[in-house]
């Protein structure tokens, strides 16, 4: 009778795979999601009022955020695109996408946008020069390579002055 009862109440448990379900289910995509705007943000409708409130859900769902590469990269570039409070967050998503995925197609190119950014928006070319030369010792034989390789040619030439030049042309193209 006790073993009886015993088989009953543990064939009545959840699994764990019925658990994983649950959780999966209750990050469901919805308007109010990081997982809807990681999704608004793969077909690029984002408005730049949307950049705001996509950040905002990233960073409060950040432990979903921090559990994937493309999260990772969708939500540093959506955070650093947004003139708001959260554009440090984006920084922090890329750099720790490059440490902890540092084998993922985009670590690469998240590597690029750090320096890009640190570069254009922090005015802080000796870091930006840090992250390309990253990317070249990390991926030396990767397409982004040349890129990064140029772009440190370019920035040695500011000493000169004449990075300026070069920069305003690129924005004129």
């Amino acid at each position: 009778m006790i073993a009886a009862l015993l088989i009953v109440a543990v064939s009545c448990q959840s699994s764990p795979a019925q658990e994983t379900t649950k959780a999966t289910e209750s990050t469901v995509s919805t308007s109010d999601s990081a997982l809807f705007y990681l999704e608004v943000v793969e077909h690029n409708v984002l408005t730049s009022a949307g950049y705001t409130r996509a950040a905002a859900h990233f960073v409060a769902q950040d432990s979903l955020i921090k559990t994937d590469a493309s999260y990772l990269m969708k939500a540093g570039l959506t955070c650093m695109n947004q003139e708001g409070k959260y554009r440090l967050y984006g920084v922090n998503y890329l750099i720790l996408l490059t440490n902890k995925f540092p084998q993922d197609r985009y670590a690469p190119e998240a590597l690029l946008q750090l320096a890009l950014f640190f570069d254009s928006e922090l005015g802080g070319s000796e870091r930006a020069v840090e992250w390309l030369r990253v990317l070249l010792k990390r991926y030396p034989d990767h397409a982004l390579a040349s890129d990064a390789q140029s772009l440190l040619e370019l920035m040695s030439v500011s000493e000169n002055g004449e990075i300026q030049t070069v920069r305003d042309w690129l924005n004129n193209e």
